[in-house]
């Protein structure tokens, strides 16, 4: 959504088929399978200038694969940090393309307020799921975060019922 709003062209990369409409409805122009075909990535080698991966699953990852679709100088960034180490890669990996990785945890405080102020020009709004806040709506949030079952994310709600006297 942010990099379309910002007049990027935006390719989404998924192993979930059911992801396709929400992709389109957030603005990416394509929508790529990566568990369809073992070849998905031969028709994108050298295209995308930034790759940004927002899945904890990049240690299952064929990392050569998504590199490979990278154009000379291109970055994967990682913001989804899986618990589980990457895989391992040959430096050998890096040569035809020259790409590189990187990851970070979260935004500056500048880069937030230019983020705001990009909701709120270009109109954005959240797409979220909202669970109420109690043990039983943190219990199905854990679950579905586990089952890979969320779309979007998960909003917990009605702090006021839940904690009157705060």
């Amino acid at each position: 959504m942010f990099a379309a709003a910002m007049g990027a062209e935006v390719s989404v990369l998924s192993t979930s088929a059911d992801k396709e409409a929400a992709a389109k409805q957030l603005g990416a122009k394509n929508f790529i399978l990566t568990d369809a075909d073992s070849n998905w990535a031969e028709p994108w080698a050298f295209t995308f200038n930034f790759m940004l991966n927002t899945a904890d699953a990049a240690h299952k990852f064929d990392m050569s694969t998504y590199l490979s679709t990278l154009a000379v100088n291109g970055e994967m960034h990682h913001v989804g940090l899986p618990d589980a180490p990457l895989p391992e890669i040959k430096a050998q990996t890096f040569a035809p393309n020259g790409c590189k990785m990187g990851g970070s945890h979260i935004g500056s405080r500048p880069e937030m307020f230019r983020m705001l102020q990009l909701v709120s020009e270009k109109k954005l709004k959240p797409m979220i799921e909202t669970i109420p806040i109690s043990e039983e709506g943190c219990a199905t949030a854990v679950k579905g975060v586990h089952e890979n079952t969320v779309r979007y994310r998960y909003t917990l709600v009605d702090y006021d019922r839940a904690f009157p006297n705060r």
